[in-house]
């Protein structure tokens, strides 16, 4: 049975506080923790007022201490912003005070415009420096890094389950000869998605970490009861789509029925061509479309992405999500 779990960039809409958009994601992963969701991963950026998951680790460790049992982490790390060391310590800190909760997605993008990656960047990863700076980690993380000079401490012997996060082939390379899960966006490239999981299973190594490919989904997620409902969800994600189209730099924008955004025909066009995997519709369209889903990519886990703001209609929509995938 495929597994069902929840991506959460935290966004913050205008017209509300930074706590509460934090309280809606909290409210969230309760309502994932008291259900059959698998994991909870929040989502690196940085220099948006619309997104707050820039510390990443402090807000999973907030998400860990108001939930009891699903597991919480970061979909994901963008490595080339932080060193394989310091990641190890803060996540096996977080490992210690929720033991057993705790696992860490990496990626290779800086999660944010090339401006403020000039500030964060560390290094510029090319293939070959990425899969050397997983396997530090994975070493830092072994029972063997209690025999290092220098090691990191909480960390040596954590054994932090690692999934490499990607939108492209390379990471389909990098983590089927590193024998570890793969997280595809295909809710950012949903052209590439049936390329990149037929690279990752076709050259999947085994490992002491992994004995098959395993394959997480990303898609959008926008699912309400009725038709009617579900074009207003529609509507919302349209719009969130054209914010990040156009690159504002401000809080997202609630659906305002009466004054929508112009669009001029070029972003009609992009907005029709370049729409991510998603599953969306009343509950009848949404189930048809998992099914062409599970039969076309065959994921072992679906994670889902909205960015609804009020917090029933969000808890709606993944509870439909939840029963469609796990019962469809």
């Amino acid at each position: 049975m495929t597994k069902v779990s929840i991506l959460n960039l935290i966004p913050k809409f205008k017209d509300e506080s930074q706590m509460d958009a934090v309280g809606r994601a909290v409210s969230l992963a309760q309502f994932a923790d008291d259900h059959d969701f698998s994991r909870y991963w929040i989502a690196e950026h940085h220099n948006s007022p619309a997104v707050l998951g820039a510390a990443t680790d402090l807000m999973i460790g907030h998400i860990l201490n108001n939930t009891k049992r699903i597991t919480v982490g970061a979909g994901g790390v963008m490595l080339p912003n932080h060193t394989p060391f310091q990641v190890v310590e803060r996540y096996a800190t977080l490992n210690i005070l929720h033991p057993g909760r705790v696992d860490i997605g990496i990626g290779r993008a800086p999660g944010t415009d090339m401006e403020t990656a000039k500030l964060i960047y560390r290094n510029i990863y090319r293939k070959e420096d990425f899969k050397n700076a997983i396997k530090e980690m994975q070493m830092y993380m072994s029972d063997e890094a209690w025999d290092l000079d220098v090691a990191p401490f909480p960390g040596a012997g954590s054994k932090i389950p690692l999934t490499i996060l990607g939108s492209s082939e390379t990471s389909a390379h990098i983590a089927a000869e590193l024998g570890l899960p793969y997280s595809f966006a295909g809710h950012f490239a949903p052209n590439t998605i049936g390329y990149a999981l037929g690279i990752y299973r076709n050259e999947f190594k085994p490992s002491k970490y992994l004995d098959k490919p395993y394959v997480m989904l990303g898609t959008s997620v926008n699912i309400a009861k009725t038709k009617e409902d579900a074009e207003v969800l529609k509507k919302h994600a349209e719009n969130i789509s054209l914010q990040f189209m156009r690159k504002e730099r401000k809080e997202f924008m609630k659906l305002d029925p009466d004054n929508e955004p112009e669009l001029t025909s070029m972003e009609k066009f992009i907005l029709r061509t370049s729409k991510g995997l998603t599953i969306e519709g009343d509950i009848d369209e949404a189930a048809k479309t998992w099914k062409q889903i599970k039969e076309e990519y065959k994921p072992d886990e679906l994670i889902g992405a909205s960015y609804i703001p009020e917090t029933d209609v969000l808890i709606d929509n993944y509870k439909y999500f939840e029963d469609i995938v796990l019962n469809g």
